[in-house]
């Protein structure tokens, strides 16, 4: 009894000599600067949140986290770049949701699996797209709409700047019944420029472009599940009989494999920092929720984005290029 009670403790002892320098890795991490990629440039919803967080979540880790713009190709490079770097916890990439869920249907041979390979740490932020048209437009409506286009089949245009707005107006347009032309545009900038000017007759914008354009815009309809309060007449798609028409939403990423004790400590930082009342306060007035979705529910929102966008792109024949 006594030789194998020996014998235990020695194995015992043992095992914990062996995780000892793996329990004190956990512990004291982060050690060193932490890498947050933005993949698109400079005054983006994507890096303005991205350095709101990474100066609050500093604080907590005791560890600088230094922001690093990796633009071009649809977010593609920062992206695929976090996605090949080593899961050790010290890089983390901001993101909104769509730019990963849309590119497996529009990008062919990609290098990378922007579903498994860089999976959600924190679902951070969420806000509404604004479906409207011009000013001058001869609807005042969404079922004044609605009833025009169906008078006028092909006569008239949407305008997207990407698959990301492309693909939720084609499955609206599409469920209606409805037949109106895409035009493609090279950016953000020139397509929603393009809506007030009437080159196009509708589009998806965000609530802080919507604000800008003011009486230039005619908002119709908003995504989410309730109305936005700078615009409490305007439906959501929910109400007019349309929920899978879906808004903006914006998570922190990292490589898979990242180790759990430094996800959970990653994660603490971001939750944290959500609560933090300037922080709460900068998003608010970026027209954005606070939704804080843990990793396991964020992974299904990116999921479920990505069969949607996948269904529609199917139905209007897009393959990836």
């Amino acid at each position: 009894m006594f030789i194998a009670s020996a014998f235990v403790r020695t194995c015992v002892a043992a095992v914990l000599c062996a995780l000892a320098p793996a329990l004190a890795i956990a512990q004291d991490f982060p050690t060193r600067p932490i890498r947050m990629i933005v993949a698109n440039t400079p005054g983006t919803i994507a890096d303005i949140l991205g350095r709101v967080m990474a100066t609050e979540m500093a604080k907590t880790l005791g560890q600088p986290i230094v922001v690093e713009n990796k633009p071009g190709a649809n977010a593609i490079i920062g992206l695929e770049y976090v996605a090949k770097q080593p899961a050790d916890g010290y890089i983390l990439v901001s993101t909104a949701v769509t730019a990963l869920a849309s590119l497996p249907v529009t990008v062919k041979e990609l290098r990378f699996d922007p579903l498994k390979d860089i999976p959600p740490l924190i679902g951070l932020i969420e806000g509404p797209y604004i479906f409207g048209s011009p000013a001058i437009a001869p609807w005042k409506n969404f079922t004044e709409f609605v009833a025009y286009a169906k008078a006028n089949p092909r006569k008239l245009n949407y305008g997207a700047p990407a698959p990301t707005v492309r693909l939720p107006i084609e499955a609206l347009i599409r469920e209606i019944g409805l037949e109106i032309v895409h035009v493609p545009y090279p950016g953000g900038g020139p397509y929603m420029q393009a809506i007030v000017a009437n080159e196009v007759q509708m589009g998806l914008i965000p609530e802080s472009a919507a604000k800008t354009f003011g009486e230039k815009f005619r908002p119709i309809a908003v995504t989410g599940e309730k109305r936005v309060a700078s615009m409490p007449d305007v439906p959501t798609f929910k109400e007019l009989g349309y929920p899978q028409i879906r808004g903006l939403a914006y998570s922190f990423n990292v490589p898979a494999g990242t180790p759990k004790f430094a996800a959970d400590k990653l994660y603490a930082a971001a939750s944290r920092a959500l609560k933090d009342p300037d922080i709460k306060a900068r998003i608010a007035k970026m027209g954005f929720e606070i939704v804080e979705q843990s990793p396991e529910v964020a992974a299904k929102a990116l999921n479920d984005e990505a069969k949607f966008l996948a269904d529609v792109a199917k139905k209007i024949g897009l393959a990836p290029q």
